[in-house]
C-alpha cells in the first residue's frame, strides 16, 4: 500500500513517551496502528448505529412492504 508523508503537530510529551517505548523509528508505526484502531472504533460505532436504525424501523418497513405486495399482486382488469 502506498504511503503519504505528513507534517503533523503532536504535543512533545506524547512524542517523547512514544519514542521512549518504541524508539525513533517506531513512531510512524505506532501512529499508524493508533490511527487504525481509532478508525476501526469509529466505523464500528457508525455500523452499530445503522444496524440499530434499521432494526428500529423493521416493523414499519414490513408493514409498508405488505401493502406494496398486495398492490402488486392484486389482479386487475385491463
Amino acid at each position: 500500500m502506498p504511503n503519504t508523508r505528513l507534517n503533523i503537530t503532536i504535543p512533545t510529551p506524547i512524542v517523547d513517551d512514544i519514542k521512549a517505548l518504541y524508539g525513533q523509528r517506531g513512531l510512524s508505526q505506532f501512529l499508524e496502528e493508533a490511527a487504525r484502531e481509532k478508525l476501526d472504533s469509529v466505523k464500528m460505532k457508525a455500523y452499530k448505529c445503522l444496524i440499530e436504525g434499521y432494526q428500529s424501523t423493521a416493523e414499519d418497513t414490513k408493514e409498508v412492504l405488505k401493502k406494496f405486495e398486495a398492490a402488486v399482486t392484486e389482479k386487475r382488469d385491463v
